[in-house]
């Protein structure tokens, strides 16, 4: 049967083998068929029971071709069934996630919220928005928003998840730009003040009554630093005034 996609199905004697790859059964009497049977084909090689093979249905390649991670996790903590959205996302292949506890996987601050919600969703109830960050092959963490709920009758929990690691840097840019611009305005307001300046010597009284420099103040209330230098009109009168009187 060359050419035939991987398939992992009951075997039509309930109870008995499951065929794997179309090569031999596997005892998995839990599994529930999820597409009708198409045609017969060949034996398995370990029951000799004929084996059956099956065409790929609607929700196949829905799952298949979702932009989203869609999943299957049992109440043990194990993915039973990932689509390819998952290695396209975070590198490792189905064969891996499904080899080890998704906690695993997940960023270690946020684990202990992750196992709540999971406990809460294998409880009865549903995971809405959650939000949490997974591992990469690469090393680095994206977030995903999960929605979830469970199914008691086979111990599954069926959970999409959306990359929304863009979306959260976004968002991180736009709070430090929001914070920025805060702290303009409110610089902004502080010097639209009135401002109590002495006549003689230009020093500004503050609200604790002392005086200081207009540098000094500006510098003390926002976040403005001064640079000094020497005009030429200073240059001429006060630092050469000496050279300013002799004839040009």
């Amino acid at each position: 049967m060359a050419g035939t996609p991987s398939k992992v199905r009951r075997h039509p004697d309930p109870g008995q083998h499951l065929e794997v790859d179309g090569l031999e059964c596997a005892p998995m009497p839990n599994l529930q068929p999820i597409a009708p049977v198409a045609k017969l084909a060949g034996h398995c090689v370990r029951c000799r029971n004929r084996r059956w093979v099956l065409n790929p249905t609607t929700e196949d390649r829905f799952f298949a071709a979702s932009i989203d991670l869609l999943c299957f996790v049992d109440f043990n903590g194990y993915f039973k069934r990932v689509n390819p959205a998952w290695e396209r996302t975070l590198g490792f292949t189905a064969e891996e996630l499904t080899s080890r506890p998704f906690i695993e996987f997940v960023h270690p601050e946020d684990r202990e919220r992750t196992v709540a919600q999971n406990g809460l969703v294998r409880s009865g109830g549903q995971a809405i928005a959650f939000e949490n960050r997974y591992r990469c092959k690469d090393g680095s963490y994206r977030w995903l928003l999960w929605n979830a709920t469970p199914d008691a009758s086979v111990s599954m929990i069926y959970s999409v998840a959306r990359d929304v690691t863009a979306k959260k840097q976004a968002d991180a840019e736009r709070e430090q730009l929001v914070a920025q611009l805060t702290a303009a305005l409110a610089e902004l307001r502080t010097l639209r003040e009135i401002l109590p300046m002495c006549s003689y010597c230009r020093k500004i009284r503050d609200d604790d009554d002392a005086w200081d420099t207009v540098e000094g103040h500006i510098s003390r209330h926002t976040r403005t630093r001064f640079s000094h230098g020497i005009c030429p009109d200073c240059l001429v009168s006060r630092v050469d005034p000496i050279d300013a009187l002799e004839p040009r």
